[in-house]
């Protein structure tokens, strides 16, 4: 497998509250490579880095150093067409849906700032894709609010995937949603995965989740990626002491 995306000695840093308080180092010096075609993950504790480190990746924040390459190429470099092949999915679906907006017009709305396509071509890719996420009935004239936890989930999927994109960031996708509705979601991203040929990096701090999913792990802890290695080897032998207090964490059902 080919290297999609590399990001190499990446720094990210806010400002503090006021003018006194010294700047917050989100991100420290990380690197990390993501196969074409894996699910890679970043795993952690809230406030770790993992989400700072995905925004990077979209272009949503800027680094204060370092750089990050998609297929050989600054993402920077890349231009306009780079939404079209990195979408990002969000941790709270309501939040992350326009709720004035219909859903038709939700899941239309990046062919029309993306695309050329013709009005009957656009309503097409929305049925699409509205059948390939699971969305098979709903009404298109509904608002965000209209929905359940999970379908508006399944919404925010197929908007960001109407675009036909190679990689996909899904920051906490299933953190807010119960554990029945955690599990379709999850067999939704594996099922999409293999039809559209995703490459996908996954944000949780959930093991469990991690452990069900991926294909490789990134342990984050203060800000710095600390461990690295297949999901499996993790799992069975992890080599840091924060590794092992996460896993630690896991609750196992006894029977």
């Amino acid at each position: 497998m080919s290297v999609l995306l590399e990001v190499k000695n990446l720094s990210i840093e806010y400002k503090g509250i006021s003018k006194d308080t010294s700047p917050i180092l989100a991100v420290d010096n990380i690197s990390f490579k993501i196969q074409q075609g894996e699910i890679y993950a970043l795993a952690g504790e809230s406030g770790c880095g993992k989400s700072s480190t995905a925004k990077a990746i979209s272009k949503l924040i800027l680094p204060k150093n370092g750089e990050i390459f998609y297929d050989g190429k600054s993402i920077y470099e890349i231009g306009k067409i780079y939404p079209q092949k990195v979408q990002m999915v969000f941790q709270n679906p309501y939040a992350s849906l326009n709720p004035k907006m219909k859903i038709g017009d939700i899941l239309r709305e990046p062919l029309d700032i993306n695309t050329k396509l013709t009005k009957s071509e656009k309503n097409n890719k929305v049925q699409e894709i509205v059948k390939e996420t699971g969305l098979e009935g709903i009404c298109l004239e509904n608002y965000p609010h209209e929905f359940s936890g999970g379908q508006r989930q399944r919404i925010a999927i197929a908007r960001a995937l109407i675009l036909n994109p190679e990689f996909l960031i899904a920051d906490e996708p299933v953190s807010a949603l119960d554990a029945s509705i955690q599990a379709q979601i999850l067999n939704l991203l594996k099922e999409l995965k293999l039809k559209m040929n995703l490459t996908i990096l996954f944000i949780s701090h959930d093991m469990n989740v991690i452990k069900f999913l991926a294909d490789r792990i990134g342990i984050m802890y203060q800000g710095r990626l600390i461990e690295e290695n297949y999901t499996g080897t993790v799992f069975r032998h992890p080599k840091e002491e924060y590794t092992k207090t996460l896993l630690n964490a896991v609750p196992v059902l006894k029977v």
